[in-house]
């Protein structure tokens, strides 16, 4: 079947298709394309333009229509997560493309037509997944900016409901700015001071910060660790071999939780050489950070080890974190663990596994260029990460050395922070320092993307603490169950 056939076959959640012309071929915009709308945004997607994820992806896309006056959603993929070649392809478009349809309700009637703002636009970017010297990346291969329809203001786009979130990062100064005894206006003040915006500029509102904080307050903070508790001694009496482990603080309060299951217990043994250890989310209803410990086994398939949460983020609960690991694991440390650029927890690893090689998930740190360099290289972003990848990639520490030179001598980095923390790293990230150590392929971006995926599943499982242990349970064997399949 050919490729226009099998897209013209493809059904499409509302009732339009983005990319195809009357004979059901896929229409590539030009790379010349003049855009209808004239915009003061610098960086406007072309073809050609690589993203290191899908995510980035969205992410840019997302801030060029913002400064247009629209908003975006995901489309229509091919290919599915955690199947074959997972997806290899993704749509993006206006928030207004295809049309209302009208859905049975339970008893069999027509629901009443309600008010859609889809109004068929056409304005989309499509991107496809490719991998030049094994370094899987996301490209664009099709992209039009027409809209049949008016774009909004500055003062009217940020209320569209895509742009009315609230980052993680936001998340924690409220809940922060709320056990100060802050009311919701003070917080939004001193947040649009802190970063220098006009006053009501902020991406969400009062009512959304109003919701977060009922949301958190629907949380029973004295009671869930507790049951969190009594649900590990529960899986524990059906099961020995379940283990966990507590710390109370002074005021007889959950500070530490960490627990694993006997199925990973004895997968650790066989494929617990190399481990990544992700710190970098959190359970913001609770206030604690959550770690979670994955591997690879030699099907190349993620594998689940376990779980801590932690009150605080420093050497010490970090230092609690890794010994109840090696406890649950009979003291067996990892021959290589990567984690993300957390200075606690490089100091922490060093004290309670002097033999481990310690090295930072490249897919971490590539997942800060964008903001580190977009803007200060310009044109030149796309050339850099090139010259990235190729020094990442690179097999003699002399080779290494030297082009790194060249590299800052060529975009004037020298000065530049990043550049300069990631030199003094470089024993940490970069694979001509690395070969030498076993990671079962752990360091390679499209292994990063898979353990990505399945740390997301266990964040989607949010909930109860209780019910979270569950959760993340259920979504280990399911993984286990289909490995088996």
């Amino acid at each position: 079947m050919s490729e226009g056939t099998s897209m013209a076959m493809e059904s499409s959640e509302n009732g339009t298709d983005l990319s195809q012309d009357d004979n059901g071929t896929i229409v590539e915009m030009p790379e010349d394309t003049i855009l209808s709308q004239q915009t003061s945004v610098n960086l406007v997607p072309f073809i050609g333009q690589r993203f290191v994820s899908q995510d980035a992806a969205y992410e840019f896309y997302c801030s060029f229509a913002k400064q247009c006056g629209f908003s975006i959603r995901r489309h229509r993929t091919r290919g599915k997560d955690g199947i074959g070649r997972g997806v290899t392809r993704r749509d993006f478009t206006c928030h207004r493309g295809g049309y209302p349809q009208m859905k049975l309700s339970e008893d069999g009637k027509m629901q009443r037509n309600r008010k859609s703002s889809r109004c068929g636009c056409r304005a989309y970017m499509r991107i496809v997944k490719r991998a030049d010297f094994n370094v899987p990346e996301w490209r664009v291969t099709a992209f039009s900016n027409i809209h049949n329809h008016e774009l909004l203001k500055a003062n009217e786009v940020c209320l569209l409901p895509a742009y009315c979130t609230i980052t993680p990062d936001d998340k924690a100064r409220i809940c922060m700015f709320a056990k100060a005894g802050m009311s919701v206006r003070q917080m939004l003040r001193l947040m649009e001071l802190e970063k220098g915006i006009k006053l009501g500029c902020l991406p969400f509102t009062e009512i959304d910060v109003r919701n977060l904080l009922q949301s958190f307050r629907n949380v029973n903070r004295d009671n869930d660790p507790i049951d969190l508790i009594a649900m590990c001694k529960k899986l524990k009496d059906e099961n020995p071999n379940f283990q966990y482990d507590f710390k109370l603080d002074g005021h007889n309060r959950l500070e530490h939780i960490a627990w694993t299951y006997a199925s990973s217990v004895q997968l650790y043994v066989s494929f617990g050489d190399a481990v990544v250890f992700d710190t970098t989310h959190r359970l913001d209803a609770y206030d604690m950070l959550l770690g979670v410990w994955v591997g690879v086994d030699n099907h190349g398939m993620t594998t689940f080890f376990g779980c801590v949460l932690l009150r605080d983020e420093n050497i010490q609960s970090f230092s609690w974190g890794l010994k109840t690991f090696l406890g649950f694991m009979k003291g067996k440390a990892p021959q290589t663990l990567l984690t993300d650029q957390n200075m606690w927890l490089k100091e922490a690893i060093a004290i309670e596994m002097p033999e481990t090689k310690h090295a930072f998930s490249i897919c971490h740190i590539i997942s800060k260029f964008s903001d580190w360099f977009s803007v200060l290289l310009g044109s030149r972003y796309d050339d850099w990460k090139s010259d990235f990848y190729r020094l990442y990639s690179l097999e003699l520490l002399e080779e290494f050395e030297e082009e790194w030179r060249e590299m800052i001598d060529k975009y004037g980095l020298h000065d530049n922070k990043h550049i300069i923390s990631l030199y003094a790293l470089r024993t940490f990230w970069a694979l001509p320092f690395l070969r030498p150590y076993f990671f079962a392929g752990l360091t390679s971006l499209c292994q990063s993307e898979t353990t990505t995926t399945f740390i997301q599943r266990i964040l989607s499982a949010q909930s109860r603490l209780d019910r979270f242990v569950e959760q993340v349970r259920f979504i280990f064997f399911s993984s286990f169950r289909i490995l088996l399949i």
